[in-house]
């Protein structure tokens, strides 16, 4: 392998692709990693490529749409970096990625997939596209390689980082984490009525864990703190959070939590529409197939989070364990890019 030609779109593959070259170094691989990153990648070692637009963190179809020609234009200038030699790895975000993949598969170049699309809840028919794009597909969850059977993508299961970053958390009383997202999109629909249950809910110390990206700290008042994603994990006596990895991230660390997620009324509408045989967005009861976790989605009533939060079960943490795969997911990854 000449360089890794790398792309994380989204800040949860940036983190995703930040412990995947931290299992490169490890293994004392010192090929060159460059290409679209973000901070996590950067300071992990990868080198942004020049002439890369940042695209801030989309959701929903309108703001999807608006970045649409930057990614284009970043896509581009990816495949008129690659020489000879060189390995695509692009990490989640199939929408953005899988054209590009195809087009470099077509070029001649390897091509890695880290994250596989969810066929599971959209579009199925969509594994031959998929597997065309793809020398190799790396996969979080066990039933997944079953879906690319006949089409000579090489499939492997890695497991779910999620294993990896579970913290025992010390569950404080009183103290309530609260994840409004890491997309600027999440936060403006979520934040309000997060707090706002918070204090209905009568925490004595709310820690707002902020992504990397999005500033909070004017949300910062009373018994308000803006803290980062790990130490609210490490304290949280209880959590309210959108849906999305972290729901993982605190079953795994203990942690009891309702999610609530609101999306613009025209994605959910579509989502509706197009998605089947998923009756949960929560990714504990996806996987168990059951409301393990208190969920609601685009119902956002300050009191009903409230009150849901004085009641919450204890999350199925060892079920999910036997699910998810055992701790060493990056090196299981690192392994498989390498080999």
């Amino acid at each position: 392998m000449n360089r890794l030609v790398v792309s994380a779109a989204e800040p949860s593959g940036d983190r995703l692709l930040a412990e995947l070259i931290g299992a490169i170094r490890a293994r004392g691989a010192q090929v060159p990693i460059v290409g679209n990153v973000g901070p996590s990648a950067a300071a992990a070692g990868a080198s942004l490529l020049d002439g890369l637009e940042h695209v801030p963190p989309a959701m929903g179809l309108t703001e999807v749409l608006r970045s649409i020609p930057a990614h284009k234009r970043n896509r581009a200038r990816l495949l008129a970096a690659l020489r000879p030699g060189d390995t695509l790895l692009t990490v989640d975000s199939p929408d953005l990625h899988t054209g590009l993949a195809r087009e470099a598969k077509a070029r001649g170049f390897r091509t890695v997939g880290y994250v596989s699309p969810q066929l599971w809840a959209w579009r199925p028919g969509r594994a031959p596209a998929v597997a065309a794009a793809y020398d190799q597909l790396l996969c979080l969850f066990a039933f997944e390689p079953a879906l690319y059977a006949g089409t000579g993508l090489d499939a492997r299961w890695v497991g779910h980082p999620a294993i990896d970053r579970a913290i025992r958390s010390a569950r404080e009383p009183g103290v309530l984490a609260v994840f409004p997202g890491s997309r600027p999109a999440e936060v403006r629909r979520h934040l309000a009525v997060f707090l706002d249950a918070a204090q209905r809910f009568g925490a004595k110390e709310v820690l707002l864990a902020a992504a990397p990206e999005v500033d909070l700290s004017s949300a910062a008042s009373g018994n308000v703190r803006v803290v980062g994603g790990a130490e609210a994990m490490r304290r949280a006596g209880r959590a309210l959070c959108k849906s999305g990895t972290v729901t993982l991230e605190l079953a795994m660390s203990g942690v009891p939590m309702v999610v609530a997620h609101r999306v613009h009324p025209l994605t959910y509408w579509i989502g509706r529409t197009f998605v089947h045989g998923v009756n949960h967005l929560a990714l504990p009861n996806v996987l168990l197939r059951r409301a393990a976790v208190p969920e609601f989605v685009q119902r956002f009533d300050a009191a009903l989070l409230a009150s849901t939060l004085a009641n919450v079960p204890e999350p199925p943490t060892e079920e999910l364990r036997a699910v998810i795969g055992e701790p060493g997911v990056a090196g299981r990854a690192a392994d498989a890019l390498l080999g």
